[in-house]
């Protein structure tokens, strides 16, 4: 277990923390750290399968509700004081909204922080995070940190001895390539892993990667706090923003090679953020980019982290940024990122505390996680949000200049099966101002009129005829474009195209 775990846990019970969460699915791990803290001490293990336990020895001391567990508990008056007993409650979760539980864990807890005579830490460890608001003062929560390199290649070395593999066949190459696929695992998921490994083949080595990679994807679908994208588009279904384009190839050659990067001393590529105009294909980035990189694209949506329970918001951010770690490598969409954090700095607390882990964690993140950040609105940004170290890279992506729109009608008619010398200059010109989704939108909207017009063949004249009774963005919100504009050139983003600067007006 990390020697960080064991000191937090025990600094809580030596400050007297009267309530310690443990949001854990793992028992075993969780009871092994209990065991290797508390040692022999007197510990009471209460589940609603088996009733009260002696939790040393496993003894069954009988099946009982809740709420009178925690009366006995309660009601001791020792004569002297005593050492420090413990009070184990595992899955408590469908019985801990019970008025008699709340009220008994309160009076359990101020008792323990008034009165010398009496010392009882309530242990709570339960795979769901539920916390009420008349306990969450008296609760502390312990976080299991996942295992590090040394705990991973422990768990590698104890499958070999078990399983009696020739230690000789396993090198340390094959150690070193399965590394970073083990990492963000529990000690039980790497465990059922190099069980599925030495199961199906006998042996372990760097060749189990692809098997431990696809059960990863399997886990993010079970997760429900994130979404799996299938992606179909590549990065040459984009047109323009050839900075960013040619910016997300240097970073995809770095992982596809990242075990030697690192070892030559090249950082982990942390990830990029895309601010720019509606319509403008960030989102089409963003899925271009895990084909570019090969890696499952993983969306995050904010507004699903949130919950009713106190703690539970943040429990479920940690929950999505674990997966997100243990599917690693990987791409982390985090769409239109400004709304999810536009409470920041008023009074949402709540989401004050997100935005804090969040950043913490883009800050000191090790894992191979690429995190793809998306916004509409530049002028929401929080400041921390933009400072160099959370992203590697900030860009910004404007109304396409006459280039990047010749290159977006080439794609969108590439993709109808039609003639791309259709796009003339005389075309272009008719839709200066126009986003990607204008020209989109007028490559469907012409060969449409084509079809109904007796199946006639797409011509220059046709494009331009709907494109010139296209209402473009420039058009319909040309004050908001004008503004962020304006804070492209304020905050200096990289620009994502080759020509024109941020300030460059395009309608």
């Amino acid at each position: 277990m990390n020697k960080e775990i064991i000191s937090s846990f025990q600094k809580m019970i030596d400050v007297n923390t009267p309530i310690i969460y443990i949001n854990d699915y793992d028992f075993v791990r969780v009871d092994e750290l209990i065991k290797q803290v508390i040692g022999k001490q007197k510990v009471e293990e209460w589940n609603p399968a088996t009733g009260i336990t002696d939790f040393n020895n496993k003894t069954t001391k009988g099946n009982q509700p809740l709420a009178d567990f925690l009366v006995s508990k309660y009601s001791i008056e020792p004569i002297a004081k005593l050492p420090n007993s413990f009070v184990v409650l595992k899955e408590p979760q469908d019985f801990i909204d019970d008025p008699t539980v709340k009220t008994l864990l309160a009076l359990m807890s101020q008792r323990k922080l008034y009165d010398p005579m009496y010392e009882c830490t309530v242990i709570i460890v339960s795979s769901v995070l539920k916390v009420p608001v008349e306990i969450e003062k008296y609760v502390s929560f312990l976080e299991i940190n996942l295992p590090d390199d040394t705990e991973i290649k422990r768990l590698m070395d104890e499958h070999i001895e078990v399983n009696d593999y020739d230690k000789n066949k396993f090198t340390d190459n094959d150690r070193e390539k399965l590394m970073p696929s083990l990492k963000g695992m529990t000690a039980f998921e790497i465990d059922r892993m190099l069980d599925m490994a030495m199961s199906s083949n006998g042996s372990l080595s760097a060749d189990d990667k692809e098997m431990i990679l696809r059960q990863k994807k399997l886990m993010v679908k079970k997760s429900g706090v994130l979404e799996l994208i299938d992606v179909k588009e590549r990065i040459e279904d984009i047109g323009g923003v050839d900075i960013l384009k040619k910016y997300l190839k240097r970073k995809s050659a770095i992982y596809a090679q990242l075990h030697e990067a690192t070892k030559f001393g090249v950082s982990t590529p942390k990830g990029v953020f895309l601010v720019g105009m509606p319509g403008c294909g960030k989102s089409l980035c963003a899925k271009a980019t895990a084909a570019q990189f090969g890696a499952p694209l993983l969306k995050m949506d904010m507004g699903s982290m949130m919950g009713k329970y106190v703690g539970e918001s943040e429990a479920n951010l940690r929950k999505a940024l674990r997966i997100a770690e243990a599917a690693a490598p990987c791409i982390l969409w985090v769409d239109e990122i400004e709304k999810a954090f536009s409470g920041v700095g008023g009074n949402n607390d709540i989401m004050t505390r997100m935005f804090g882990y969040f950043l913490s964690w883009m800050q000191e993140k090790s894992s191979a996680v690429y995190v793809f950040a998306t916004a509409n609105n530049a002028d929401k940004l929080p400041p921390e949000l933009k400072r160099k170290g959370r992203f590697d890279e900030i860009f910004c992506v404007n109304l396409p200049n006459d280039k990047e729109r010749k290159a977006i009608f080439e794609v969108h008619l590439r993709k109808k099966n039609r003639d791309t010398n259709l796009v003339k200059p005389d075309l272009i010109n008719a839709t200066k101002g126009f986003n990607g989704a204008d020209i989109e939108s007028v490559v469907n909207e012409a060969i449409e009129q084509c079809f109904v017009d007796n199946k006639q063949d797409l011509t220059t004249e046709k494009l331009r005829d709907v494109a010139r009774t296209t209402k473009s963005i420039s058009k319909s919100c040309r004050k908001q474009i004008e503004d962020m504009e304006k804070i492209f050139k304020e905050n200096d983003f990289t620009n994502a195209s080759e020509e024109s600067k941020p300030s460059q007006s395009r309608y």
